[in-house]
């Protein structure tokens, strides 16, 4: 009697939750001359006896672990998780939610390795589902080494233009847990109205996943130029947080790069910044991140920047995207100590808003392309001058291709920078091994 009375209470509730629903999730009466319509109605039918079985049966032991073991999962009792799923595989060795959720618990606890292990026994098994396939995929990729291969080259209507070439690695470690290891090289050349300078920087870090939400990353980048001194550059970041609430502390030094004379003398930038961001909703970030930059020559320049970026899916796929963004910055000086305009771009007072929307479409299982259109305006001040505004749109086309074991992309843009127009070509390729 008592099964029959969960069965009722079942019913009651799976009629209140599609009452709840969305307009366009509801199913279709049972008139409904769509043939889709009478496939939704008959998958509905098929999932709610088969959870009015699973709540009028006996559980069966393997139910019982893998359930455990999901509920110590969600409550971050990894040690506890793994033992479970441990109990359910000796069961049935093969089956998948036991080692899928297996590898997500070595996963979570940094055991790269082990992870990397279990993945390697799932994949061999009989045909899987397209959606665990997925899954699986994003699980595996970000425990092999990964290398890229880049160019990008960008010109603004100054006359400057920049070329960079850039060779990329990506090493999780095996023997010890949560370490990542990236390796970075990067060929510059500097080009101003005929001018040119070549540089090249050399960057490690190290990247050490203590959780799901913190990370700390420590890496030393220094950047050599031809027959003159290098800038010893590096960067260190902080993330930690809750699930939907992060926080992030970055201290930089790099070469600032504003034209061809900054680069010449070699003036340095030293930067550190707060960021914080999370998710209103599943689908929209907001970010904020206050900057505070020292140059070598004794100029200061202090940032704010807020973020919103929200996306529309469309048969479970990105298809929309919207990306608001408002900047204010501002430079201490704009003049040298003999009273000049500084030979870099310095505004005593520069706002600007942007607001991007971003279409992407899958062409069959291995391509991907997009296109995203910006309005920009902005205002600002340079020394004396009376205050300037300046508005413009702006467009990028992007198109990659996925395969198995690596991914191509490019990229080709033009869009207002600051108070000048830019465009921008880039091309790159990573690799699994």
């Amino acid at each position: 009697m008592h099964r029959i009375i969960i069965a009722a209470i079942f019913l009651i509730s799976l009629g209140t939750a599609a009452y709840a629903q969305p307009f366009d999730l509801i199913i279709p009466e049972k008139d409904s001359p769509s043939m889709l319509s009478r496939e939704l109605r008959d998958l509905q039918s098929i999932e709610r006896d088969l959870a009015i079985e699973k709540l009028t049966r006996e559980p069966s032991k393997l139910d019982a672990y893998i359930e455990l073991a999901e509920l110590r999962l969600s409550q971050g009792k990894l040690i506890e998780a793994q033992r479970f799923y441990e109990m359910a595989l000796k069961i049935d060795p093969g089956n998948r939610i036991a080692n899928q959720g297996l590898v997500m618990t070595h996963y979570h606890k940094g055991e790269f390795n082990q992870a990397h292990e279990v993945i390697k026994k799932i994949y061999p098994l009989e045909t899987i589902s397209e959606s665990l396939d997925y899954q699986l995929r994003d699980l595996y990729n970000p425990l092999k080494s990964n290398a890229q291969l880049g160019l990008a080259v960008r010109e603004d209507d100054r006359g400057i233009s920049e070329t960079i070439a850039s060779i990329d690695g990506y090493f999780p470690s095996y023997t010890y847990q949560k370490l990542i290891g990236k390796y970075r090289y990067e060929s510059w050349v500097h080009e101003d109205n005929g001018e040119q300078i070549d540089s090249q920087v050399f960057s490690s870090t190290f990247e050490y996943h203590s959780d799901d939400n913190t990370i700390v990353s420590l890496g030393y980048a220094p950047e050599m130029f031809s027959g003159k001194d290098s800038i010893g550059g590096y960067h260190g970041q902080i993330i930690t947080g809750t699930k939907n609430l992060h926080i992030s502390l970055r201290t930089s030094r790099q070469t600032f790069k504003e034209n061809l004379q900054t680069v010449k003398n070699q003036l340095a930038e030293t930067a550190g910044s707060i960021s914080l961001y999370g998710d209103l909703h599943p689908r929209t970030r907001v970010t904020q991140t206050i900057t505070a930059t020292d140059l070598s020559d004794g100029n200061t320049r202090r940032q704010y920047d807020a973020e919103m970026m929200h996306f529309i899916y469309r048969q479970g796929a990105p298809f929309l995207s919207l990306n608001l963004k408002l900047t204010q910055m501002t430079y201490n000086d704009q003049f040298d100590d003999a009273g000049n305009l500084l030979y870099y771009w310095a505004p005593s007072d520069y706002k600007a808003g942007e607001l991007t929307l971003g279409w992407e479409r899958s062409v069959g299982a291995n391509w991907w392309w997009g296109f995203d259109t910006s309005l920009i305006g902005n205002t600002y001040k340079f020394g004396l001058d009376d205050q300037v505004e300046d508005i413009g749109m702006g467009g990028l086309l992007h198109l990659s291709y996925n395969f198995t074991g690596g991914r191509i992309y490019a990229s080709i843009g033009d869009r207002i920078n600051q108070y000048f127009r830019e465009r921008k070509l880039e091309v790159y390729g990573s690799f699994q091994f």
